[in-house]
């Protein structure tokens, strides 16, 4: 299953839907537990996971409108720069999309021959119909599968832990511990400080639990 997940979506995509389940899973937790009068372990598994299968089902079909709607985005843009009444016209529309920071690297003429070469490819293609295909149906279940799979650790101590107050304690610390090594992972991956930017997303998960625990969860 892993490895499935890896092959549809890319680190950043994987490591967006982790943190968006671990924070999702930190505020149902509280939502949850503020909804029963006198919560049981049952209960509280039930509602917590049943919220992050939800959430995770909701975020699959997102990812795969997202898709298409990029698609669709793309296939537009190459009309557009198809109908353009010069080509100079269409130059500046393939500028428009592709020039961002790592092409401010490169010089006006460099950056003018990689748009001439675009234009050039996109001459002799035409866009495809747009519709939905496989691999956008496996990417959004390969989204919801990194959240079901990100977050059903959370809810295990609904099942192992008798006493519900110190089960959502326990939950809570391993959603805290999942969101360091997620943020330790996200800095090796962009290069940045990794022991910094786990902290700060554990920081963020205690503020959600801190905000839980005060408002009665």
């Amino acid at each position: 299953m892993p490895s499935f997940i890896r092959r549809y979506l890319d680190a950043a995509d994987r490591l967006g839907e982790i943190l968006f389940g671990l924070i999702m899973a930190l505020g149902v937790t509280g939502a949850v537990r503020l909804g029963l009068e006198k919560p049981d372990n049952r209960a509280l598994f039930v509602g917590i996971f049943g919220a992050n299968l939800a959430w995770a089902i909701v975020d699959g079909v997102m990812y795969v409108l997202t898709a298409l709607f990029e698609r669709g985005r793309k296939a537009r843009l190459i009309c557009e720069v198809l109908k353009a009444p010069s080509e100079e016209a269409a130059l500046q529309q393939i500028g428009d999309e592709l020039d961002g920071p790592l092409l401010e690297l490169t010089t006006t003429e460099e950056r003018l021959q990689l748009h001439r070469w675009i234009l050039t490819v996109l001459q002799r293609e035409r866009p495809a119909t747009l519709h939905l295909n496989r691999d956008d149906l496996l990417g959004g279940v390969a989204a919801a599968l990194a959240i079901v799979l990100a977050t059903f650790p959370i809810v295990v101590p609904y099942l192992v832990v008798s006493n519900p107050d110190l089960a959502v304690r326990c939950s809570n610390l391993i959603a805290l511990i999942l969101l360091f090594l997620l943020g330790a992972r996200w800095g090796q991956i962009v290069g940045g400080s990794s022991i910094r930017i786990a902290f700060g997303l554990t920081v963020l998960g205690m503020a959600l639990v801190l905000i839980t625990i005060v408002l009665g969860g």
